[in-house]
């Protein structure tokens, strides 16, 4: 019986064997009469392969030289020299389109031409960069920037909107007072007192810095005197 049974279990790995070996002929035939169709679908996946690779590498090493010739423009930029800064950083948005580094480089641009007293220009490039993707650590400072500009072109209202965009996106401290205080002397120089109290009282709790915290208690004592003076 048990020898039967062993038989029984052999047969059934026969079986099995004489069914894949029937897959592979038939695989084979299969092949021989598709020969040509097949040939050209393995040369298309290598294709693709090759191509998806290719892509991915140059990718790869424009990032790799975005990056390095972004970090030169802000070397120059932080040594003063903002003329080269520029040809540097518009070199990086022309030739690296596409990387984060050549959007960065529309946000350095927009702050040369600040610093230049090119307010228009200024304002088309922060702009431009807030419209493009979200960068958590410069989108905020280019929606700082915009307010800025719009105060020199002397659009108060505006400029207030996008300070408080600015200080809504700020993540730290640090940039929210500063934004605080900008709004705090808009509103102070447009005699809206109450709100400028609000604005600076509201700095002086975000803030530790105590010469930040001394300039803050200077104002508030201005407004406080502002007020018994008006009744």
């Amino acid at each position: 019986m048990n020898t039967g049974g062993m038989m029984r279990r052999y047969k059934k790995k026969e079986l099995k064997r004489d069914e894949f070996k029937e897959t592979i002929q038939n695989l084979i035939i299969f092949y021989e009469h598709h020969k040509q169709p097949a040939i050209w679908i393995i040369m298309g996946i290598l294709i693709v392969i090759i191509v998806t690779f290719s892509f991915r590498n140059h990718a790869r090493t424009k990032f790799k030289q975005a990056r390095k010739e972004y970090n030169i423009g802000v070397v120059v930029y932080n040594s003063g020299d903002f003329d080269q800064a520029q040809q540097q950083f518009e070199m990086v948005k022309n030739n690296f389109w596409g990387t984060s580094f050549a959007h960065r480089s529309t946000f350095m641009l927009a702050n040369i031409y600040y610093n230049k007293g090119q307010i228009d220009k200024a304002l088309q490039n922060f702009q431009d960069f807030v419209e493009g993707d979200y960068d958590e650590l410069f989108t905020p400072g280019a929606y700082e920037g915009i307010a800025k500009c719009y105060e020199q072109k002397g659009d108060l209202t505006q400029s207030l909107e996008y300070y408080q965009k600015a200080l809504d996106k700020f993540k730290y401290n640090t940039f929210k007072t500063d934004c605080l205080m900008h709004m705090g002397r808009i509103y102070l120089g447009m005699q809206w007192i109450d709100k400028a109290e609000n604005i600076y009282k509201e700095a002086l709790n975000l803030t530790n810095n105590s010469t930040i915290r001394k300039q803050v208690e200077r104002k508030l004592k201005t407004i406080e005197a502002l007020k018994e003076i008006s009744g």
